[in-house]
């Protein structure tokens, strides 16, 4: 049943939004008092200088619209982050001093790029690769010790375009070697490295799985004079972690056998004499210490709860982000040191305020309509059933949802909705296979998958049909679209956030980097009859429910352009569909503009529930 709806400045759902989050952090490996962390705790994500000692934080960026991805020299006294104007996320790198002051351009000759920051171990040179139409470039910018900063040098020119993520170079200790992405794979995978010297701009050694599968890079050592990163072969849901030497071209594989479960890489020792390994179970974490001179493993204990951005502080300790949902309530976030003897919590580096309790999720398992098993997250409100539903969808694809604070799912809860967070096929965590599916066909697996998480929630009475909504953003957004134009008798309505109505137009006006070649399996003249099925326009003249757009005016990955043609078509088919715009790129990262958003959202959704709105 329903609750009333409460848009009170201090209602409970609000105080959690209001909650700080943190999203990242690390340290400097020189100077390891001094640290950088991302955190909404100013009101919208920002840069933060951290002193791990006393464990204050700082404000350090002041972006209008946020700043979300940023690096710390190795040496603790820059910090290095993307300046953009309105939150598209083209813009120029700067450096700040640790200590804080006015931003410095580095690259004041170049063009506005789309972009991230990458530092070498010791602070002494930036990397970055800038996606063009004929391919991408790979520039550096040397960092002297003196403070002065050297002239953009352009090193290498990769003919392959569309290749885009967040980890794309790795720049070696000494500054003489960069390993750098090529041959894409799938949209954020790649089958192929290239390291090359630096000096002279040539190609020195390739790395690649050789049977079909990609390679993911990992970060060079941060001892001066060691040119070992580490580097993971995949192959299906076979993993080959190894060290490799571009240099001298030397590779030593990582020897797991013994180990129950995967592990992976996440840090180098201080010393460059070890990594430390990290296992995600699905009710907490296991840590493990790989010594590189003898490969013997030592695992230290499970632990319960969320860990996330886990590294070498010390030769001693562990730094972990934790969190834990337990019955409702949330603890963390926090950032603790855990002891390298046998992982146990020893201490706490930062904490925040803590995040209002919610109601305890579960997880569920459903077949979807060919039989595959799809997990998904519950979280059912007071009271009895059956309740009115938001069904919610993860963006990416290639991403999943995991148990957090989850402020937008609780919202819901605390109005009296049942929520289930789908991980649909393209959804990391379930196997290679799984993820691999929506290549070529995107759109089709997932919204399957969608409608059996709705038929598994009526027929478990927790749902009532006459009352569910979509709901989700970027991909999630894309989903709840094609959703409500395929099955458009299912619905009550949906909400759809900075979406993709139209795959073609979004070919057009996004960035090279960004184009969906690989998802869609080539270009809208090569696959025409693929991007016309996979987009929800297509579908334009079918959709029943009442629709809720919000979207920003600058986002490069789902423009603006695209989502205005969808709206245009149909409200000139007589639909009810409105739509919100926000001055800044591909989602809000201020707390209070994030609150009116949702805010919106519950209001368009008791309007289409109650009958209250006039068009």
């Amino acid at each position: 049943m329903l609750k009333p709806l409460s848009t009170d400045p201090q209602a409970t759902w609000k105080q959690r939004f209001r909650a700080p989050m943190l999203g990242w952090s690390q340290i400097a490996h020189q100077a390891p008092q001094r640290g950088l962390v991302l955190s909404d705790l100013s009101g919208s994500y920002q840069l933060h200088a951290w002193d791990v000692l006393s464990g204050k934080l700082r404000q350090i960026s002041n972006e209008p619209q946020g700043a979300f991805v940023g690096r710390l020299s190795g040496d603790g006294r820059y910090v290095y982050y993307l300046h953009d104007d309105d939150g598209d996320e083209v813009g120029h790198f700067v450096r700040v001093p640790f200590e804080g002051g006015e931003p410095q351009n580095l690259t004041p000759d170049l063009p506005p790029y789309l972009a991230d920051p990458f530092i070498n171990p010791t602070g002494r040179m930036l990397g970055f690769l800038v996606g063009k139409s004929t391919g991408i470039d790979l520039y550096i910018v040397p960092l002297g010790s003196d403070d002065s900063i050297g002239s953009v040098q352009h090193v290498y020119h990769n003919p392959i375009p569309g290749l885009h993520g967040r980890k794309l170079v790795a720049l070696s200790s000494s500054g003489t070697t960069a390993v750098m992405i090529s041959q894409p794979h799938n949209p954020f995978m790649y089958g192929q490295l290239l390291s090359i010297d630096l000096a002279s701009g040539d190609v020195m050694d390739t790395l690649q799985e050789e049977q079909g599968g990609y390679v993911s890079m990992g970060d060079y050592s941060p001892v001066v004079g060691d040119e070992r990163l580490w580097a993971t072969l995949h192959h299906g849901d076979t993993q080959q972690h190894l060290v490799w030497n571009p240099r001298s071209g030397e590779r030593f594989p990582l020897v797991l056998d013994t180990l129950d479960g995967a592990f992976a890489p996440c840090s180098w020792s201080p010393d460059g004499r070890s990594l430390l390994l990290k296992q995600d179970q699905q009710d907490g974490t296991r840590f493990a210490i790989y010594t590189l001179a003898d490969h013997s493993v030592q695992v230290l204990d499970s632990l319960l709860g969320t860990y996330w951005c886990s590294y070498y502080g010390n030769a001693h300790e562990i730094y972990t982000h934790w969190g834990m949902i337990q019955d409702g309530a949330v603890l963390g976030p926090e950032i603790m040191a855990l002891d390298t003897s046998q992982g146990q919590q020893r201490r706490t580096l930062l904490a925040l305020e803590q995040v209002p309790a919610g109601r305890p999720w579960r997880s569920i398992t459903f077949p979807s309509s060919d039989g595959q098993e799809i997990q998904a997250w519950l979280i059912i409100p007071d009271g009895e059933g059956p309740y009115p539903t938001i069904i919610d969808l993860h963006g990416g694809p290639h991403t999943q949802r995991t148990v957090d604070p989850a402020p937008d799912l609780q919202m819901w809860v605390d109005h009296g909705f049942a929520v289930c967070s789908v991980n649909y096929r393209g959804s990391t965590g379930f196997g290679q296979a799984f993820q691999d599916q929506v290549l070529g066909n995107p759109g089709y697996w997932e919204v399957e998958d969608i409608v059996a998480a709705l038929h598994w929630l009526v027929n478990a009475g927790i749902t009532n049909p006459q009352a569910v909504l979509l709901t989700g953003w970027s991909y999630g957004g894309y989903l709840t679209l094609l959703a409500l134009g395929r099955y458009p008798k299912l619905w009550v309505a949906g909400m759809a956030g900075i979406a993709i109505a139209d795959w073609a137009l979004l070919y057009e006006d996004t960035h090279e980097a960004l184009r969906p070649t690989r998802l869609l399996g080539g270009t809208p003249s090569e696959r025409p009859e693929q991007y016309r099925i996979s987009s929800p326009v297509t579908y334009a003249e079918q959709v029943k429910a009442p629709i809720l757009v919000i979207q920003g005016r600058n986002d490069y990955g789902c423009p603006p352009r695209q989502i205005e043609r969808y709206v245009a078509r149909l409200q000139a088919l007589g639909k009810w569909i409105e739509i919100d715009w926000f001055d800044s790129g591909h989602g809000s990262l201020v707390v209070e503009e994030k609150i009116a958003q949702y805010e919106r959202m519950l209001t368009f959704a008791y309007a289409t529930l109650t009958g209250d709105h006039t068009r």
